[in-house]
Order: structure tokens, then sequence, then C-alpha cells
């Protein structure tokens, strides 16, 4: 009796090690990707390109985070989650300085490959880790990991702006998103899942008469989504404090401002979802934040003042917050594919969505602008309204 209570409760300490985990690692990834969006007017001006060849170069974050993706799910199954997010965040330290310093077009090419090749590795990770958490400890958690990213995201782009408006250097502000970075790996990383095969052999067997080589039309469906809703996010890391210099004459040192009002909305919007969820509903939840965010950026698109513009990136941010949570539940809870392969389709389609897609918006505003761009994509957000209707997924 002594024995089992023992064993309740190593269990137990041991989810919650997990939980804090992968806590910490969604706080970390959105950290140290959102701390490249204050930096980001810098650089374009360092480098002295205009909005299509800044594009351009933008491809290379979506180039190194393509072929990450599907190698990680891949290799995930094979080490584990810790050794896979160790090396992202190794990464991540190396090339945050980089982006403060560098003048060169092809060094800052290679560094922007290898973010988005961290970024896309460490997003599989952790949000594997966080369906097995999730799946453990019988609750819905999603939402909350979520959160944390966008917490972190947050806490990246404020703490960065603050520093640059201050007169603080973008490398040495660069470097200080790297020492809080060094310090969350140190907490969470040892607690990272270092095998994964018992779950994942387990799903696979339930799931093996149905496995494919392509993705189904439901996985497909929600991946689509995901790249929907991570499309508006990135555009609004990327390309809301330039919109805001270009349309509005905003000064570079306040422009991450659009940011930090969307990050701020959308972190209170994920950290309320579940009890948004449970009062509304997983369906409707999907169909009012489609139309919250789809609202958020016409609203910037027709702002006659750079605050309006604040308000509606508040309302976007609030719309998107939970349409990526809700689907990764559901890729979690499918049954047509092993949750391995069907979370690292929807993560490629998604993180593409956040990291390719602001290179694609660069390139097109050259020929139609920003302004076309941004109505263009809050027509695709309402679609996910109706989109939603074909990928429900019963709960477990």
């Amino acid at each position: 009796m002594f024995l089992t209570k023992t064993a309740h409760l190593d269990h137990t300490t041991q989810h919650a090690a997990q939980r804090l985990s992968t806590l910490l690692s969604f706080f970390s990834l959105g950290l140290s990707t959102a701390a490249w969006a204050p930096l980001i007017p810098y650089a374009q001006q360092r480098l002295h390109l205009n909005h299509a060849d800044f594009g351009t170069l933008l491809l290379s974050i979506g180039a190194g985070s393509m072929l990450a993706m599907p190698a990680t799910g891949l290799l995930i199954q094979k080490v584990g989650c810790r050794v896979i997010i160790s090396i992202a965040v190794l990464l991540l330290l190396m090339v945050l300085p980089t982006f403060a310093l560098s003048s060169s077009i092809v060094t800052m090419s290679i560094a922007l490959f290898l973010f988005g090749t961290a970024a896309g590795s460490l997003g599989v990770a952790i949000n594997l880790q966080a369906v097995i958490v999730e799946k453990n400890s019988a609750k819905s958690m999603m939402s909350q990991f979520h959160g944390m990213c966008s917490l972190g995201g947050l806490t990246g782009v404020m703490t960065v702006t603050a520093l640059l408006a201050v007169g603080v250097s973008p490398l040495m502000s660069a470097l200080a998103i790297c020492s809080l970075l060094v310090i969350l790996s140190v907490i969470a990383v040892p607690n990272s899942l270092s095998v994964i095969e018992k779950e994942q052999k387990t799903d696979s067997a339930e799931v093996e008469s149905k496995t494919r080589k392509l993705p189904s039309p439901l996985i497909i469906l929600m991946g689509l989504i995901c790249f929907i809703a991570f499309l508006s996010e990135g555009s609004a890391m990327d390309w809301s404090g330039i919109y805001l210099i270009n349309e509005y004459g905003v000064k570079p040192a306040l422009a991450g401002l659009a940011y930090t009002c969307f990050a701020i909305a959308m972190t209170s919007g994920r950290f309320a979802g579940h009890y948004l969820i449970k009062t509304l509903g997983e369906k409707n939840i999907i169909i009012y934040s489609a139309i919250c965010a789809a609202l958020g950026l016409f609203t910037v698109v027709m702002a006659p003042h750079w605050i309006v513009a604040l308000l509606g990136y508040v309302l976007l941010g609030l719309g998107c917050s939970n349409i990526v949570p809700v689907m990764f539940s559901r890729v979690g809870r499918q049954n047509v594919m092993s949750k391995a392969a069907a979370l690292s389709c929807v993560s490629t389609m998604a993180y593409t969505g956040s990291l390719l897609g602001p290179a694609l918006v660069g390139i097109s505003s050259e020929v139609m602008g920003l302004t076309v761009v941004f109505a263009f994509i809050a027509a695709l957000l309402s679609m996910i309204a109706l989109l939603n209707h074909f990928t429900q997924v019963k709960a477990s």
C-alpha cells in the first residue's frame, strides 16, 4: 500500500515536471521568435532593402522551417523531444545576436534559415510533447500551453521594444533575450520527454489500417486553418511595425506597439480559452474567433489613425488566440493518422504560415501594397468559419 502510494506520488511528480517543461518550452518559443519583431525595421534599414527584397530575404525562414519540420516528425520518434528541443534552443541562441549585428545579406539569409530551422523543429517537438502531456493529464491543456507561447511572445516583444525605446542597442537587447532563454532552458530541457516510442507505437497500432503515405483530407483542412491563423500572426509580427511606419509615420522605436497589442490580446484570449470553450463550445469558439480576427484585420486596413490600427490588432489577437490550440487538440484526438505523422503535417502547414507567409506578404505588398494584402488575409480568416464545419472530431 505504501509502495503504491509512493509510486503514485512519483508518477504525479513526473507529470507535473513534464507539464512545467512543456509550459516553459512554449514560453521559450514565443520569447525567441517574437523578440525578432522589433528588430525587423532596424534590419531592413541596415540592409537597405525595399519590401520585395526584404520579403524575399524572409523566404530563408520558410525554407529552413519547411525542411526541418517534416524531418523532425521522423526523427522525434527515434531521439525523443529532449534532443530536438536542446538543439533548437542552441540554434536560437546563435542567431538572435546575428539579427542585431549583420549588415550582410548573405549572413542574414543564413541566420534566417537557421532561425526557421530552429523555430520549426521546436514547434513540432513541443506540440507533440503537449499532446502526450495533455493525454496523460486527461484534461484540456492545449490553450494553456499555447497561451504560454503567446505570453513568451508578449514578453519578448515588450522587452526588446522597451530596451530600444530607452536607447539600448539592438545587440544588447538581443543578448538580454538570450540570457533569459538560457535560464528557461536549464529548467525546461531536463524534464522534456526523452522517449516517446511507447506512446507512438500504441497510437500506430490503433490506426495502422488507416495510415496512408499522404495526409487525409481531415488533417489537410486542419493544417489549412492553422496556416491561415499563423499567417495572420506572422504578418502581425513581421509587418505590423513596418506598416505603422509606412502608413502613419510612427517612429521605429514605437513600431513594436502594434505587435505588443496583438500579443497582449492573444495571450489573454488563450489563458481564457478553457473557460471560453467550455462556455461557448468548441465549434462556436472557432466561428466567433474567425469573425473577430477578420474584423480586426479589416479595422487595421481601414484605420484613419494608428491608434485605431492598434485596436484592430487587439481584435486580431483575440480572434486568433484559440483557433490553433483547438485544432491541435483535434489532431491529438483524431484516429485517421498516427499522432506523430498528423502533428508533423499540421505543424508544417501551420508554421509555414507563420514563417513563410510573411515573406510572401512582403513580395506581394511591393506589387499591390500592404493594405490590399492585409485585406486578402482578412478574407481568408473569415473562411475559417466555413472550414471549421469539416474538421469536427469527437471528444475522447
